[in-house]
């Protein structure tokens, strides 16, 4: 084992876990189906306590996990996120074209999806630009 020394912090993604399954739990529970929250608990107060340990080991995915790592890891964890939202986008714009066809031209919360994520993207881009 190396004892390399671990930067970043092991509970970012625990707590996004923890407080993101949470509202979700919450939410559920006030939507009356309380079998299914205490159930949404259980999984991510799991998938939390993996998420702390797996941040703790030495590895790519550890050092992304603690918010932390070095630079080619850094840029693992901006292609990953440029797929995922790549991904996520082409699957809206379908949702929204599907949308449009079976509801007379309404694109619903696909389409919103699909505006959050242009607006963001070109806000981004000059945000971007301005700091280089």
């Amino acid at each position: 084992m190396t004892h390399t020394h671990l930067t970043g912090h092991r509970g970012a993604t625990t707590a996004v876990l923890a407080v993101g399954g949470g509202g979700l739990a919450v939410a559920t529970w006030i939507g009356g189906d309380h079998v299914l929250a205490i159930g949404l608990t259980a999984f991510y107060a799991v998938a939390a306590v993996a998420a702390y340990l797996w941040s703790g080991r030495d590895s790519d995915v550890g050092a992304i996990m603690r918010v932390g790592g070095d630079e080619r890891q850094q840029r693992l964890d901006h292609d990953a996120t440029a797929l995922a939202g790549l991904a996520m986008g082409t699957v809206a714009l379908i949702g929204a074209i599907v949308s449009a066809a079976r509801n007379h031209g309404d694109i619903g919360g696909y389409g919103l999806i699909c505006f959050v994520g242009g607006v963001t993207y070109a806000a981004s881009l000059l945000i971007l630009k301005r700091r280089t």
